[in-house]
């Protein structure tokens, strides 16, 4: 029987450690992807967030036709309802600590070279999609997308139904994710690359060629980036009542 896993990429939650087991279990991505992100022809990301009812069915049929079983959207959320009542989607996603999340996502973008921003305070000022407050409550209530609307308390509702209707929705450090894959999808547990921002030798090389030397001897001596990382207070409040509600769950047995 034909199923698809529809991963909800949450960025610097694991997510490419998922993506590259899937990889290496046999899964078939979609032909043209990033990160399992499907592609139209022009390399283009399909922004399945904006497909309706008939156009996300439509693209079922599609993957179902070319042997495609693992998808992933990490730039947007699509009708998580209309995937949950498909009897052949899986739904799957992973969350971290929020503000873990955040600091992450600063350090990858600041000695990865994905940011001018010597401080936390510029970084935050560049209005980032990964960065957005209630990252979490945004994404499964789909109000992610720039301009961001105010978001209140009915949107963590929203999102906590939303996150019900998973299959499997693994709380980093709470739940083992090996453990939790190999037995929902028979994976085998070889290593692959877990795309962790430290310890990466090509980082290095980088930031040396770009002449950050103290970026180079920060990343070395396995620092966080530069900056006053109170400034993530507050941003994520929602989140954290997100978190708190899903950890009195159980919904990857």
């Amino acid at each position: 029987m034909y199923r698809l896993i529809w991963f909800q990429h949450i960025h610097k939650a694991a997510g490419t450690l998922v993506v590259n087991l899937a990889m290496a279990n046999g899964e078939n991505l979609y032909k043209n992807n990033a990160n399992g992100n499907p592609l139209d022809e022009h390399g283009e990301r399909i922004e399945l967030w904006n497909y309706d009812e008939a156009q996300l069915k439509s693209f079922v049929d599609r993957c179902e036709e070319d042997g495609v079983t693992f998808v992933a959207t990490e730039h947007g959320s699509p009708d998580f309802e209309v995937l949950h009542r498909d009897s052949r989607v899986v739904l799957l996603t992973t969350l971290r600590d929020p503000y873990s999340r955040a600091v992450s996502n600063y350090n990858h973008a600041y000695f990865g070279g994905y940011t001018k921003a010597s401080k936390i305070s510029d970084f935050l000022s560049e209005s980032r999609f990964f960065m957005s407050d209630n990252f979490y409550v945004r994404t499964f209530s789909r109000k992610e997308q720039l301009p961001l609307e105010a978001i209140t308390e009915e949107d963590l509702r929203v999102a906590k139904s939303a996150l019900a209707l998973f299959d499997f929705v693994i709380l980093l450090g709470k739940i083992d994710l090996l453990t939790t894959l190999s037995e929902a999808f028979e994976w085998d547990m070889s290593p692959v690359n877990s795309h962790a921002t430290f310890g990466d030798p090509w980082k290095v090389w980088n930031m040396i060629k770009r002449g950050q030397l103290i970026r180079v001897l920060r990343y070395l001596r396995g620092l966080s980036a530069p900056g006053d990382q109170s400034l993530l207070d507050g941003m994520y409040d929602l989140d954290m009542s997100l978190m708190r509600f899903l950890e009195g769950d159980n919904h990857s047995d």
